[in-house]
């Protein structure tokens, strides 16, 4: 038992100091200002998505998952899931002006993922990550960037002047990749004057209203498998949940995460790199 409980404890006591620093803690540095954000490249209607994680000194992991529900055949009526999982390393930024940086990009597909498989009656094909095919580099761009600063393009992948057509600036980091014509954003960035406090739970249980937004968020992702193994605080309307994270392929390794959502749906998923840290 206290085996068991010692690597829950660390587990714990990281989650909660990675909620102190989604928070809004100031950090210097492009890394560490992004390390644990999720960057987002999607079709805006959940057709497809390519996401991607970063953690420590630039290193990042992601997934990718295109649903073609129409494609259908013998064994698998509900369609036809394209997925892939994969992994890189951002270089050194070189900074390109007070917005932005220029950094190098390497992309590698994880190893050990079967070709093509049936599950639920639903095919699952293995291919490329969309949006960083072409990727030999990238430029970031940091909160606060005017609009008209950025690519014409970007912009359209944004969607921001859908949502705001008034915004002048951008409220989150993002990721032009020129040669794919692909841009990413992290989820949810914006400014705070005053980041509210988390509400802690007595215990980990999750609350029907936590269990409600997860469940309800997890409706529209398709590609990674999320369980929920604990609630761990709330703010603001937005439920903090530990889980278990999965690539829906053959033998993936789970790892773990925190995801935060509310009743729009995901507003964040930060990885938790425990390979430093604890050993469960």
């Amino acid at each position: 038992m206290k085996k068991l409980l010692i690597p829950v404890i660390c587990l714990l006591v990281i989650c909660l100091s990675m909620m102190t620093s989604f928070a809004g803690a100031e950090e210097s540095g492009l890394f560490t200002q992004i390390r644990g954000k999720t960057f987002d490249f999607a079709s805006g209607v959940g057709a497809w998505d390519t996401e991607l994680t970063v953690g420590e000194n630039g290193a990042f992991t992601g997934n990718f998952h295109d649903s073609e529900m129409g494609e259908t055949g013998e064994g698998y009526p509900y369609g036809t899931v394209y997925v892939c999982s994969f992994h890189g390393q951002f270089s050194a930024p070189e900074p390109i002006d007070e917005y932005s940086w220029k950094v190098q990009v390497s992309v590698e597909i994880d190893e050990r993922q079967t070709t093509e498989w049936i599950e639920d009656e639903i095919r699952y094909v293995t291919t490329t990550p969309y949006g960083l095919e072409k990727a030999q580099s990238v430029i970031f761009y940091r909160p606060g960037t005017p609009v008209d600063h950025l690519p014409e393009t970007y912009m359209i992948w944004s969607h921001l002047q859908e949502i705001d057509p008034e915004a002048k600036e951008i409220p989150y980091y993002a990721i032009w990749n020129e040669e794919d014509e692909a841009g990413f954003i992290s989820f949810t960035d914006t400014v705070e004057e005053e980041p509210a406090d988390w509400n802690l739970p007595e215990t980990i249980e999750m609350t029907s209203a936590a269990a409600d937004a997860f469940h309800h968020a997890m409706e529209s992702l398709v590609g990674v498998n999320y369980e929920p193994l604990g609630f761990l605080g709330e703010k603001e309307g937005t439920y903090c949940i530990l889980c278990r994270a999965t690539v829906v392929y053959p033998g993936a390794k789970p790892t773990y995460a925190l995801v935060y959502v509310n009743d729009t749906g995901v507003q964040n998923i930060w990885e938790i790199w425990l390979d430093k840290h604890a050993n469960p």
